[in-house]
């Protein structure tokens, strides 16, 4: 992954008290370079056989909202804890696993619909992602 770090080292002799400064110096300097992705301000629980069948669904795909954080693009966008999100701009959503994948990938303030479920009925959700921090682990 560009930007990730795999491990830091002091670039001076142990010892050294500038060989602290010149390993923060190479973290900051990485940190500082890391790609800029698109964020909503929500994550998702993956879709159960039995949330699935309580919804009527045939096949359990799909990833459950949980609380969106205040201010974000998916609060204003009105996304509910306990939401089912079903697709992304029209292509389903089989593994909630693929949902931080796909939403990262787009450029921020993009337009991006989706399909979602809640108790009364389907609804497509409209928002534009913000810019975020590819996460580095």
């Amino acid at each position: 992954m560009p930007g990730a770090i795999i491990a830091a080292w002091p670039l001076a002799p142990l010892g050294n008290p500038d060989g602290a400064n010149a390993t923060h110096a190479f973290v900051t300097q990485q940190k500082q370079q890391a790609a800029v992705c698109g964020w909503i301000g929500v994550r998702v629980s993956p879709m159960t056989r039995a949330f699935a069948d309580s919804l009527g669904m045939t096949d359990p795909y799909g990833a459950i909202f949980e609380r969106p954080e205040l201010g974000s693009p998916a609060a204003a966008a009105h996304i509910e804890e306990g939401d089912v999100l079903t697709a992304i701009n029209g292509s389903p959503l089989m593994r909630s696993s693929d949902f931080v994948g796909i939403i990262s990938m787009m450029a921020p303030g993009t337009s991006v619909c989706l399909d979602t479920w809640r108790g009364y009925g389907f609804r497509v959700r409209g928002l534009r992602p913000r810019p975020g921090m590819m996460s580095q682990k």
